[in-house]
């Protein structure tokens, strides 16, 4: 997609940031010409006519660019966008992000930045320049010392002549990587799709060939098991040898084929537990007790906290969010109510276990079960998608730290993870062979 090109039709953004007309029916709002600033985003909305232009702004530069308002990096056109207009006035217009509900508002401004109607400039250094700004206006510190040297390798790209331009790009990225890594966020990623190059921020003690192997190992082990499933195969439930039930939760996103956050995915969510709800009454009967839950989070990266949240609160019902984002509570709760029919248990969690997924594991730790296994990644932030000057894509968290709590109102380690109750052999997290019946 070309950048500069990013403009939208009314019509046309409310169809792309948010759901299809078939999962709901978004009355389309009156938006008034202007320019609009979110704080929340650092970006700005020109509405010109109808047509909307998206501007991502940092202190040294500024341009038209597809990212910086949604995260559709990875999304086709039959799975758009994550947000949904919920208001527009004359001096304010309002977003919802569909997979944690949290509002998303532009203010009106006076005017844009001169700077915004210029183009970027896009060599090395202004891309490295641009990344540090972004860093620090997401909350995320760099050495300064580390920083004039990236500088100096960025000038020093910038000054060679070379007759592969492709090896500049690759020694561009591995610059990149490196101011990433730096920022400790664990959510940090960089997409180079015109070298086609990929990194995320990551430490992990199991090596990636092990974690996929494991992961993949699972998915065929739970396809020839007797196990049901629904919601896309993100949820597999049913009763083991051990007597223990059997839950696992593969992904908390993409619950229905429409899009990867919609009101259809949280309805697949609710008759699935509808369906575990009679399930666990039968056992209760043959077996004359409630049996002890597994719930299996262990390749869980996330998705929507709305969905952790739902689940959360049906299998033990509280009045209290998953989470509050800088005072903003994430809260959702629908029948059935599952909390009379099983004897909590334990929550299997490893280094893989992020975002969403932590957030219900510590959910659940709140309601009585044990997690066991490894400590968590550390990725509870939601997240935003920036453009760097050379069209190169970056992934952030949003927020700082101590800006997202759990819902008893306790910090959550960012960076961290959490830390489980009872540490289990890696052997045991990420088998590679064949379940033993």
């Amino acid at each position: 997609m070309n950048i500069k090109g990013s403009v939208l039709t009314a019509v046309t953004a409310i169809l792309l940031v948010g759901c299809s007309g078939s999962e709901r029916n978004t009355p389309q709002l009156d938006i008034k010409d202007g320019v609009y600033w979110s704080e929340r985003y650092q970006s700005y909305l020109v509405v010109d006519d109808a047509v909307i232009t998206r501007y991502q702004w940092t202190p040294s530069q500024c341009w038209a660019a597809d990212a910086g308002l949604m995260p559709r990096v990875f999304s086709s056109k039959f799975n758009p966008g994550q947000h949904a207009w919920v208001g527009a006035g004359y001096r304010t217009l309002v977003l919802q992000r569909l997979s944690d509900g949290l509002p998303v508002v532009f203010t009106r401004e006076p005017f844009l930045p001169k700077h915004c109607t210029q183009k970027p400039e896009s060599g090395a250094q202004q891309v490295v320049d641009t990344l540090a700004e972004l860093l620090q206006q997401f909350h995320h510190g760099l050495s300064q010392t580390a920083l004039l040297r990236w500088q100096y390798e960025a000038q020093r790209i910038d000054a060679i002549e070379s007759d592969v331009p492709f090896d500049d790009q690759v020694a561009l990225f591995a610059l990149v990587s490196e101011v990433l890594e730096d920022s400790n966020d664990e959510h940090a990623f960089i997409l180079a799709q015109g070298i086609q190059r990929y990194y995320r921020v990551s430490d992990f003690e199991v090596g990636e060939a092990q974690r996929e192997q494991a992961r993949r190992q699972l998915l065929q082990d739970l396809q020839t098991s007797r196990l049901n499933h629904g919601c896309e195969q993100a949820l597999w439930w049913g009763l083991l040898n051990t007597g223990e039930y059997y839950l696992g939760v593969q992904r908390l996103h993409r619950f229905s084929p429409e899009a990867s956050y919609s009101e259809p995915g949280q309805r697949c969510l609710q008759r699935a537990l509808y369906s575990i709800e009679e399930d666990l009454k039968g056992v209760a009967q043959v077996t004359g007790a409630k049996p002890k839950l597994l719930i299996d989070l262990r390749y869980n990266e996330g998705g929507s906290l709305l969905l952790a949240s739902q689940l959360a609160n049906s299998l033990v019902n509280r009045d209290e969010a998953l989470t509050t984002i800088q005072g903003f509570s994430v809260f959702e709760t629908r029948r059935p109510d599952l909390s009379a029919l099983h004897q909590r248990g334990t929550v299997l969690v490893t280094e893989v276990t992020a975002s969403a997924a932590e957030h219900l594991a510590q959910a659940l730790r709140l309601r009585g079960f044990l997690l066991r296994g490894q400590k968590t990644r550390g990725a509870f932030s939601p997240t935003t998608v920036k453009s760097l000057p050379n069209g190169w894509i970056v992934g952030l968290s949003m927020y700082a730290p101590d800006a997202v709590v759990d819902g008893r109102g306790a910090v959550l380690p960012e960076g961290e993870g959490l830390t489980p109750d009872e540490n289990l052999p890696i052997e045991v997290l990420f088998p590679t062979e064949p379940a033993q019946d």
